[in-house]
Order: C-alpha cells, then sequence, then structure tokens
C-alpha cells in the first residue's frame, strides 16, 4: 500500500472511530436524560389511571364563574363538562338544558349526560359548584391510597348529619365523587319515572336528594378524609375558614357529622376541593398551587402557569 493511500485509510479508521464515539455518547445522553411525560398535565402519575371528568353546573345568566374554573384547575381534569341552560362560546362540551337555571335539574341531567357519554373514557364523576377550586393531582391520589375502584358502588365528599336520621349524607355545595358503578346505578334509576326516590323532594337540598336515590340503589358513602381524620373537602371559602372557622358558621358546626374539639374545620395537607369567596381569586391560587416554587424544596417540573 503506498504512502498516500496508507494516509486515506487512516483518515478513514480516524473518521469511523469519531463517528463511534460520537453515537455512543448520544445514546447514553438519550438514556440518561429525564424521560418526558406522555402525561398531558404536567407529571401526575395517577392521570391515566384514576380518570376524572369534573361536572360544572352553571347559570347561564351568569357564566363569567365557571369560566375562571375552564382557565384555572378545570384544565387538569380528564374530562371538562358544564351543564347549562343556553350554550356558551368558551364553556364546552356543555350539556343542554333548555331554558333552566334550576340547579337540581342541572346536575340530574349533566349526571346522566355525562354517564352515558363519558362512561368508557373516564373512573370517577365529580360534581363541583363553578365557586370550587379543586385539585385534582390529590383527588387522584386519595383514590389511589384508599385503594378505591370505579367498579365499587360509592361516593364520597364533605359529610353533613341528617337531623331526622343522624346519619352522613355529603354536602352538595363542596363538591362529591361518584364511582362510575355508582352513577350507571343512579342513571338507571333516574329514568324510571315511577322511582320516587331518585326524583326531587320540594323543601330538600341535593345533597339529601343524591343521597336518597344512591341509598335505594346500594350506594354507600366512602371514607374522605385523609389519614389523620383531616377534611379533604372544605365546605367554606378559606377566609371564613381561617378567620371564622365553626364561631360564625352555626350551621356547619352543628351539622358536620365528623365532630372534632377545634374550633375550626381540620384541613388535609392535601386538600382536594374548596370554595372561592371571590370567583376571580382562581388565578391566584391556580399559581400558589401549580405556579409558585419555595426556596429548598425540591424542584420539580412544573406546569407553565397561564391563566
Amino acid at each position: 500500500m503506498t504512502s498516500p493511500r496508507r494516509v486515506v485509510f487512516f483518515l478513514f479508521l480516524v473518521l469511523i472511530f469519531f463517528l463511534f464515539v460520537i453515537l455512543f455518547y448520544n445514546i447514553n445522553g438519550i438514556e440518561r436524560r429525564p424521560p418526558k411525560t406522555s402525561l398531558k398535565h404536567g407529571l401526575d402519575p395517577l392521570y391515566e389511571e384514576n380518570r376524572v371528568l369534573c361536572m360544572i353546573p352553571y347559570d347561564y345568566y351568569n357564566p363569567n364563574t365557571a369560566k375562571y374554573v375552564k382557565r384555572t384547575w378545570g384544565k387538569h381534569c380528564n374530562v371538562l363538562l358544564f351543564v347549562s341552560g343556553d350554550v356558551d362560546d368558551e364553556l364546552e362540551p356543555y350539556v343542554p338544558v333548555i331554558n333552566s337555571t334550576d340547579t337540581w335539574t342541572l346536575v340530574q341531567r349533566g349526571l346522566m349526560h355525562a354517564y352515558r357519554f363519558y362512561a368508557d373514557q373516564v373512573d370517577w364523576f365529580l360534581r363541583v359548584e363553578p365557586s370550587s377550586f379543586v385539585v385534582v393531582e390529590n383527588l387522584r391520589y386519595m383514590i389511589g391510597q384508599r385503594n378505591y375502584l370505579p367498579s365499587q358502588p360509592i361516593y364520597f365528599g364533605y359529610e353533613l348529619e341528617n337531623i331526622v336520621t343522624h346519619k352522613p349524607f355529603v354536602h352538595h355545595q363542596s363538591g362529591y365523587v361518584i364511582s362510575r358503578e355508582a352513577l350507571r346505578r343512579y342513571t338507571n334509576a333516574s329514568k324510571d319515572p315511577e322511582n320516587r326516590e331518585c326524583q326531587h323532594w320540594q323543601g330538600y337540598t341535593e345533597g339529601l336528594d343524591i343521597f336518597r336515590c344512591l341509598n335505594h340503589v346500594n350506594v354507600t358513602i366512602a371514607e374522605s378524609r385523609d389519614e389523620l381524620g383531616n377534611e379533604t373537602f372544605s365546605p367554606i371559602a378559606m377566609d371564613h375558614h381561617f378567620l371564622d372557622g365553626y364561631n360564625n358558621i352555626p350551621w356547619l358546626h352543628n351539622l358536620t357529622y365528623h365532630k372534632v374539639p377545634e374550633t375550626t374545620v381540620p384541613l388535609s395537607e392535601r386538600a382536594i376541593s374548596f370554595r372561592v369567596a371571590y370567583p376571580p381569586q382562581m388565578y391566584d391560587y391556580y399559581y400558589f398551587v401549580y405556579g409558585m416554587r419555595i426556596f429548598g424544596t425540591p424542584m420539580q417540573n412544573t406546569i407553565e402557569f397561564r391563566p
């Protein structure tokens, strides 16, 4: 082999070696790089395991409060469904309930619609007020920690005491969660016009109506408090919670099912739902829950904050 050929051959070997080194480090770099999440929202590992439909009934004469939900925490639901008497361009998809602002009608139609069209897409159905803020990740976590299954006939939320029977029922204004199986039973029972237990009774609140129907079809209330016995669903706004507690809210002090010696509702560190007194504050809560980082805590990948 002549000298020029040796030089070319040597350069060729060097090029092959150089390409091999580049390929080796690129492969290792790809393997060592943190994997990109396939989840739709942030890094919630339970997003696909515990799928949640969030149903928001609202008065179509005042849609702004529901819009704050869609722009903030509603992004974290697997399905976000609005129930109203008229269409709104921003609040889609929605359940049309023509010419009605009656909350019971909205909720009943909404729940039946949710089961009919989304039962194969979600596992849990959260009915919540448009004036509530929900940390959906904490809901999925609680479901996982308690090993609740969508095939169980259960529902849960903040529990009040029925003053007649002294049994618990779930307070609707705190929001409540229904399993797929429980909603199947509710839907089938509500279709029967002869089934008086699943109709609205004059003078009864939604919470009592829902309880009566679900109890009729053997759906039971599951525990929604954390392992320390603290509430995850708050029935009052945060300003009332920290300033008043039970002191200036006699109905809550008298009717709460889980009595405690404290003067305020014992909230869990993994709270799920709480009321917002001034709905535009949802932007503030959304930033503090999902956007702000505290110095000294482990760095985590967070969602991009865009109200």
